[in-house]
C-alpha cells in the first residue's frame, strides 16, 4: 500500500513540476511578445511599473481572471491592452474610476494607477479588457524569479524532475525485471 501511496505522489508531483514549467515558460514567452497568457480562465503577470503601488509593487505578481466586460465595477483592478498610440496595444493593470455603456453591449472604463494623480488618457475598451486582478501570488512571484535566473532553475526545477523521473525509470525497470523473473519461472515449472 505504500508504495501505490509513493508512486500517486511522485506522479502528481512529477505533472505539478511540469505544469509549473509549462506555464513559466509559456508566460515567459508570450510576456516578451506583448501578450497576455491565460489558463482555464486564469492568467499571472507581472507588475513593471509602480503606477499600482502599493497594493502591487515593482515585481509582484498578480492573478487575473477572464471576466465578462459587463459584470466589472468601479473600484475593480483590471488588465487590458491599452488603446494610448504611443503605448502600442501594451498591457496595463489599473483601477477602474468610471464605466460608460456605450450602447451597443460594449463598454468604455476610465482607468487611473493608483500611484498616479490623473486618469489615464485614453478609456480601456470593452475589447481589449484582458481580465480582472482577483489576486496577488507570492508562490508565483517567487516561480517567476526562479525562472529569472537559470542557476536556480536547474537547481530548484530541472533537478528535482530529472530526479524523479529517473527514480520511475528504476522502479519500472525494477517491475519489469520482477515480471520477466516471474514468466521465467511459470515457463521452468511447465
Amino acid at each position: 500500500m505504500k508504495k501505490i501511496i509513493g508512486k500517486i505522489i511522485n506522479t502528481i508531483l512529477v505533472a505539478v513540476i511540469f505544469l509549473a514549467a509549462g506555464i513559466l515558460v509559456l508566460v515567459g514567452v508570450n510576456a516578451k511578445s506583448g501578450k497576455a497568457t491565460t489558463v482555464l480562465g486564469y492568467g499571472f503577470m507581472a507588475v513593471q511599473t509602480g503606477s499600482m503601488t502599493p497594493e502591487y509593487p515593482i515585481g509582484s505578481v498578480i492573478i487575473i481572471k477572464e471576466t465578462d466586460p459587463s459584470e466589472l465595477e468601479v473600484k475593480d483592478v483590471i488588465t487590458f491592452y491599452s488603446s494610448h498610440p504611443n503605448l502600442n496595444n501594451m498591457i496595463v493593470t489599473h483601477r477602474i474610476m468610471e464605466i460608460t455603456d456605450d450602447g451597443d453591449g460594449t463598454y468604455s472604463f476610465v482607468t487611473q494607477g493608483d500611484a498616479n494623480e490623473i486618469p489615464d488618457e485614453y478609456p480601456a475598451q470593452s475589447e481589449k479588457i484582458i481580465g480582472k486582478v482577483v489576486a496577488k501570488s507570492n508562490l508565483m512571484e517567487k516561480l517567476m524569479k526562479v525562472r529569472e535566473n537559470p542557476a536556480i532553475f536547474l537547481l530548484v526545477v530541472v533537478l528535482p524532475m530529472c530526479f524523479i523521473i529517473t527514480l520511475e525509470f528504476v522502479n519500472i525497470s525494477k517491475k519489469m525485471n520482477e515480471k520477466t523473473n516471474e514468466d521465467d519461472e511459470k515457463k521452468k515449472k511447465q
